[in-house]
């Protein structure tokens, strides 16, 4: 083997290695908007001497990326396969949002984001991956109930917003269905993120993280997006190491 290839090897495989994507399955959560997660067994070894299986999704399904085009209209060259294959990979910082405590519909405030990341004695800058814990995904569920982690999330203010994006990090992900974006009962607010900062400068949003809480406030994060002809957004695989 090649001398920095096994030192890149050995340098991997001594990592711990962090799952970050739900599993695709029957009855997950999805923006309300968006057609349901279909997965059928097409064939079977009874019927047909093999295992197979047809997925029908949209492009937002579970944990997944949002590309520039998928909220600017005069961005629609802007979709996902015209980004580096490695653009959702680099180091990433975990703000632990839970801890203000933030309900369905508020905002955390640029001020908390600076106060946490005095208490972290860290910050994400330029090239840098956010993630964003809220702790909501202990509201995933399969069941009947899954409308309330569709429908309900708290998100960042103007000024929060803002402050990664005059940072230009990589990429910003959270825990929730729509990131940056505040809503009760299936009524969002603006989001600046989506509309405003983040995906009209080029700054991608992953939606529907999971498992943040097992990692340490740096990590290296690794997602790959689909090459989806003129997408909108992709399902991704996200994980981290450290």
């Amino acid at each position: 083997m090649d001398k920095k290839v096994a030192e890149l090897h050995s340098l991997i495989g001594s990592c711990n290695v962090v799952d970050l994507s739900p599993t695709l399955e029957k009855g997950i959560p999805r923006c309300i908007a968006h057609p349901p997660l279909i997965i059928d067994q097409t064939a079977t070894h009874e019927h047909d001497g093999y295992f197979s299986q047809t997925i029908s999704m949209a492009e937002h399904t579970g944990a997944h990326v949002d590309a520039p085009a998928h909220q600017a209209p005069d961005m629609m060259d802007a979709t996902i396969e015209t980004f580096p294959v490695n653009v959702l990979m680099g180091p990433a910082v975990v703000y632990n949002l839970y801890e203000f405590d933030p309900k369905p519909g508020e905002r955390v405030s640029g001020e908390q984001i600076l106060k946490l990341e005095e208490k972290m004695g860290a910050s994400a800058g330029e090239g840098d991956i956010v993630l964003l814990n809220f702790n909501w995904f202990q509201h995933w569920t399969t069941t009947s109930r899954w409308r309330y982690y569709a429908a309900n999330e708290p998100g960042l203010s103007a000024e929060a917003v803002k402050l990664f994006c005059d940072r230009r990090v990589r990429a910003v992900g959270s825990d929730t269905i729509a990131c940056d974006t505040p809503a009760v009962d299936g009524n969002e607010g603006e989001s600046y993120g989506h509309r405003v900062y983040w995906l009209p400068n080029n700054i991608l949003i992953m939606e529907m993280l999971m498992n943040l809480d097992k990692l340490p406030v740096w990590s290296y994060f690794i997602a790959l997006p689909l090459k989806i002809k003129n997408g909108s957004g992709s399902p991704i695989r996200p994980i981290a190491l450290f």
